[in-house]
């Protein structure tokens, strides 16, 4: 009687081995394109990798990941819905596929892991194109865990980079600074990335940290196009510090001579210590770059305030001292005159600053310019 019973056993244990292996297979060839059956497959590859046997054999999660793998590249609408995340399952299923595989029967696995993570860096682009910039994280951190598997060990700057722009934008900023930090040092994306780690540190409120990263990044890339410098600079500014404004600009335009930008801010770091250095900033600036509007502005304003300084002096004179007067207003005029032509040229390129427009009218009544002084009045009236 027992002997009948382990025969029994033995046979029903067949059976249900055989069952699962038979899921398995079918699984196998609802995938074909004959048949393309991808939810009886997904069904009987689901069932069998759940089954205890069929669970520890490479094939079944080999068939797994191709049929999830099948189901993220499909375009029949009523397989798109099977599941939410097909591509996560299907690039676990080919590692645990790749770990079960001693006798190496499948050398395909790691292509197949490599060109998922290729869809999963698409997927991250296109979610952040999108402006879901969580789930473009989530797809980024799966390509570079699929790239980080052993058997595969490759490190993509790309992928780390866009990772962290991804964290940020989704205000992970500790992340962010994680995938930031990483990119220096795989030396990506050059001084660029400095900004940024800047940029966080700003938003959680880390004033020190940021200007260490804009420092860390000059040094790093001495030679850069001034960007760091600019963003140093643009700080010291705020906080009135002239000194640490000072310090940075002068090296900056040393090495950055053709950067208009640089040589605007280096005009403005010296408007009121030293006016000659400040005219040479913004002339330079307009040298490198005769479209910019801010250094025709900052000069013609650096002259314009002399004028009103020398008519400020003149209205205090004694109406007995005519020749006192006479010489202040001489001398208020000159610096009109030296102002004119650089807000003349501010006005060409953008006639909306009221600003500008009211310090051009002031000029032309002082100077006498009628005709220039109904098309500035004009101007003005049209911003209102």
């Amino acid at each position: 009687m027992r002997g009948l019973f382990v025969v029994f056993f033995l046979m029903l244990f067949g059976t249900v081995t055989v069952a699962q292996n038979a899921k398995v297979l079918a699984a196998w060839n609802s995938m074909k394109p004959k048949y393309n059956d991808l939810d009886k497959a997904m069904e009987a590859i689901d069932a069998a990798a759940l089954h205890p046997k069929t669970s520890k054999v490479a094939r079944t999660w080999y068939y797994r990941g191709k049929c999830y793998h099948k189901l993220h590249n499909t375009t029949v609408a009523k397989y798109k819905s099977l599941s939410p995340n097909p591509l996560k399952i299907a690039y676990k299923s080919y590692v645990i596929a790749r770990n079960l595989d001693t006798m190496n029967n499948y050398p395909d696995i790691e292509f197949k892991l490599k060109l998922i993570g290729a869809e999963l860096f698409n997927r991250g682009a296109a979610n952040y194109h999108q402006k879901k910039f969580r789930e473009s994280l989530e797809a980024f951190e799966m390509a570079l865990t699929i790239n980080a598997l052993p058997f595969i060990n490759q490190v993509d700057a790309e992928i780390v980079f866009y990772a962290a722009i991804a964290a940020d934008q989704a205000g992970l900023y500790d992340k962010a600074l994680s995938y930031y930090h990483r990119s220096i040092e795989l030396k990506s994306h050059g001084s660029d990335v400095y900004h940024y780690v800047a940029k966080v540190f700003m938003a959680k409120g880390d004033t020190a940290h940021a200007i260490k990263s804009y420092e860390d990044g000059i040094i790093a890339f001495p030679d850069d196009n001034g960007y760091l410098y600019i963003q140093l600079i643009n700080y010291y500014l705020q906080q009135e510090d002239i000194d640490k404004v000072v310090e940075y600009v002068e090296p900056a335009v040393e090495k950055n001579s053709e950067n208009a930008s640089l040589w605007n801010v280096y005009g403005t770091a010296f408007e009121d210590t030293d006016q000659e250095k400040a005219s040479i900033g913004f002339i330079n600036a307009i040298e490198q770059d005769s479209t910019f509007f801010e250094p025709y502005y900052n000069i013609g304003t650096l002259y314009y305030n002399q004028g009103v300084d020398a008519y400020d002096v003149a209205k205090v004179i004694p109406l007995d001292r005519i020749v006192e007067y006479n010489a202040a207003i001489s001398k208020r005029d000159k610096f009109f005159a030296l102002a004119l032509p650089y807000y003349e040229k501010a006005v060409e390129i953008d006639s909306n600053s009221s600003d500008l427009l009211i310090a051009l009218k002031e000029i032309y009544i002082r100077l006498k310019m009628q005709d220039q002084l109904t098309e500035v009045t004009e101007l003005i009236e049209g911003l209102r």
